[in-house]
């Protein structure tokens, strides 16, 4: 994403890349064609920081160090945009206080495929519907890949294995639909979503109890292998004769329950909107109000007691949506396992021994802080 980014950029005229940081020196020479000559290209996240952007993009995957860097990035009042689900699940509830606290901008990208769900959700919302199906439309589902399994998949798709892992584990999958159900304050209808298998999309109409999900105040959810690949959709709700009379009439059917569907997302080619939205309007794509749907670990394998974990897009867990209080899967990284756990089984705080000195529980607590006083009010 970020090679994408900045191949992208150069060729706009109201935005000039000043910086980029990577540890990787290598795709720091891929990129290099791409950038200004005068840009800094440095190994050292922290030293974009000196460059004094207006906004830091963060398109790693990484968790722990984003948010230390998005962290120090609004201190020092710069706008961030997130292309990181991983960090933005896990620790952006405290990240976007930060911000606030600041007067800078915090947001998802527009492009990936929460960031285009919760557009989409706030356009049906504007005409009127009522929000049944914040819907993802998932290709292939293995929750038991690793980093060998998909090794020729990743080559092909120039990603690393941790986050082709991820793609194909059904992990993304959660922290996507968790941003999305965290910004909206939708529920889910079962643990894990029902992600049933259609031909089409509009296959979500009959596969989904949308009955259901109206009792619940609005879903996210999935299907598996649907037409047209790489689509998103929400399912809107109007009872109203005015509104079936005329969703008719346009040939989106006769209702109560309308498909609105979005056939592609972009990712990075939808960055600069991003950009210019939070430049011109002040406004983000996504924020998560609260928590409102947690990610969760599950392993994929019998994991002895005693293991040092792994964590996203890794050989032992593989995350999944579900009712907040859980331990994220953002935050299982290296933690040590002090229980066997049989494989589909869930890992939970009291399983895992974390580090006394690990800064993560430190972001952990403090973000649990400010959901205790969202309560509260």
């Amino acid at each position: 994403m970020g090679r994408g980014i900045l191949s992208l950029l150069r060729r706009t005229q109201d935005v000039e890349v000043i910086a980029v940081a990577d540890v990787d020196l290598n795709a720091l020479k891929t990129v290099q064609p791409y950038l200004p000559s005068n840009a800094i290209i440095t190994t050292e996240s922290r030293r974009v920081l000196t460059a004094n952007p207006d906004i830091l993009i963060e398109a790693t995957a990484t968790v722990l160090e984003a948010a230390l860097l998005v962290s120090r990035a609004l201190e020092r009042k710069i706008h961030v945009v997130l292309m990181n689900s991983e960090v933005d699940q896990t620790f952006g509830r405290l990240l976007s206080k930060k911000a606030q606290d600041n007067g800078v901008i915090l947001t998802s990208d527009a492009g990936d495929q929460h960031g285009v769900l919760v557009r989409t959700a706030d356009h049906v919302r504007s005409m009127g519907f009522e929000i049944v199906v914040a819907g993802n439309n998932k290709g292939f589902l293995d929750r038991y890949a690793n980093p060998e399994s998909i090794r020729e998949e990743a080559a092909r798709r120039r990603l690393s294995l941790s986050q082709c892992t991820a793609y194909t584990d059904g992990t993304k999958l959660a922290i996507e639909m968790a941003l999305v159900a965290n910004a909206l304050r939708l529920d889910l209808l079962q643990t894990g979503m029902v992600g049933p298998k259609v031909h089409s999309v509009e296959g979500a109409l009959q596969a989904l109890d949308l009955a259901h999900a109206r009792e619940l105040g609005g879903v996210v959810d999935y299907v598996l292998g649907a037409e047209p690949g790489g689509s998103v959709f929400v399912i809107g709700y109007s009872d109203d004769p005015e509104d079936q009379f005329y969703m008719d009439y346009y040939k989106m059917g006769k209702g109560p329950y309308y498909l609105f569907l979005r056939p592609y997302h972009l990712c990075h080619f939808e960055t600069p909107s991003t950009i210019r939205t939070l430049v011109k309007y002040r406004e983000p794509v996504l924020v998560q109000e609260r928590r409102v749907l947690e990610v969760g670990c599950r392993a994929k394998v019998a994991i002895p007691a005693g293991t040092k974990l792994e964590g996203i897009g890794g050989h032992h867990v593989y995350g999944i949506l579900e009712e907040p209080g859980k331990l994220p899967i953002g935050m299982i990284e290296d933690t040590l396992l002090l229980k066997s756990k049989k494989r589909d089984e869930a890992i939970s705080w009291d399983d895992v021994e974390f580090a006394d000195d690990d800064p993560r529980l430190s972001l952990w607590e403090e973000q649990s802080k400010l959901e205790k006083e969202r309560r509260i009010e």
